[in-house]
């Protein structure tokens, strides 16, 4: 496969991402309303209705077609997960449609003919890509494959997995009920958990890929967990301004004292710059700007401790409400704080722009 360059996207109009900005937030109103996040994740039919719904609403193609949506609309989408804490395999699915867009392998279009209809779901796993030392690494063996791997999302759920590998560069795919496969959630700050995942000799179809292709769709599920933090810690400010309203201290409601303004008005900015950054990152990939990557380092670094402080700022001003696990709000705060911990988070980021402009360590 060659996809080490994307290719030229036709950007949507203004007008067009806030159509599917209200098209992609109306439908999760419907079928997973924030306010029900908690609840519906522990109902298997609302879990079971998720993912073809979103197929039916073509969201499961997202990166499969340049020509239709690029960068841009994926952060835009993502975001809209996060704030309606919606759990959807869609990152695995982004990037089973950018690895796979060109695979003439049989097993390969079958499989990617099931996801954007729906019956299949895949979690990912970068593996070398990740950029967390901790994210293990597997070994490929004609069509098996051994190792272990840390921090996949989705994969208690998903139907198959697709995970990179370096050496051979590729991506390995595989049914979860495979043999020889193993996974184990790993309860953390994540909601759902991350998982780890063990291959002892589990059959795997491989396709080889080219390494800056793999490298270029890791820089992408790193923009797009970004994005969902984005969402979710958007969603939260929005819960703590209402609550402001209403909560009241010595006679008047919250919002009226100076400091709880202050601290708001900072969140509004901060939130305003990290989709700033991140929409420049994704025009940036889109246009093929051969330095896109170095504005996604930006975005990433600039974003990082922006949404941190945006959600520990929200979480002082809701109160015990940022406590109550029974509410939206803690998985919030979750969300945030885990997505942007994930592939070496803002370190890595800064290293990065770090070598760009200094260049490499002797």
């Amino acid at each position: 496969m060659n996809a080490s360059k994307a290719q030229a996207v036709n950007r949507l109009s203004d007008a067009e991402r806030a159509l599917l900005c209200r098209s992609v937030r109306d439908f999760l109103s419907n079928i997973w309303p924030p306010g029900q996040a908690v609840e519906n994740c522990a109902r298997p039919e609302a879990m079971a209705k998720l993912w073809p719904g979103m197929a039916r609403q073509g969201l499961s193609s997202l990166g499969s077609s340049t020509a239709e949506a690029g960068l841009g609309e994926i952060l835009l989408v993502f975001e809209e997960l996060g704030r309606a804490s919606c759990p959807a395999p869609l990152l695995g699915a982004v990037a089973a449609n950018l690895a796979l867009a060109n695979e003439a392998s049989n097993t390969a279009r079958a499989f990617v003919h099931d996801l954007h209809a729906g019956k299949a779901s895949i979690a990912l796993a970068l593996g070398a890509f990740d950029g967390d030392a901790a994210a293990g690494r597997v070994e490929i063996r004609g069509e098996t494959m051994r190792g272990r791997l840390s921090f996949v999302e989705g994969a208690q759920t998903a139907t198959h997995l697709i995970v990179f590998t370096d050496n051979p560069a590729g991506a390995a795919l595989l049914a979860t009920n495979a043999g020889g496969l193993t996974v184990d959630a790993t309860p953390g700050l994540a909601v759902p958990p991350l998982c780890d995942v063990t291959f002892a000799d589990a059959g795997a179809t491989w396709c080889p890929i080219a390494r800056d292709a793999l490298a270029d769709i890791a820089f992408i599920a790193r923009l797009a967990c970004a994005g969902r933090a984005l969402g979710a810690a958007d969603r939260a400010f929005e819960l703590a301004v209402e609550h402001a309203k209403v909560r009241k201290q010595f006679g008047q409601p919250i919002g009226q004292f100076q400091a709880v303004q202050h601290k708001l008005a900072n969140c509004r900015i901060s939130l305003d710059g990290a989709r700033l950054a991140l929409e420049q990152a994704g025009e940036a990939r889109d246009d093929e700007n051969p330095d896109w990557k170095v504005f996604a380092s930006s975005a990433l670094a600039f974003t990082g401790p922006a949404l941190r402080a945006v959600s520990v700022e929200t979480h002082r001003a809701l109160g015990a409400i940022g406590y109550a696990e029974e509410h939206e709000a803690p998985r919030h705060f979750r969300r945030v704080h885990a997505d942007l911990a994930r592939f070496g988070g803002v370190t890595r980021a800064r290293a990065e722009l770090a070598e760009f402009l200094l260049g490499p360590v002797a």
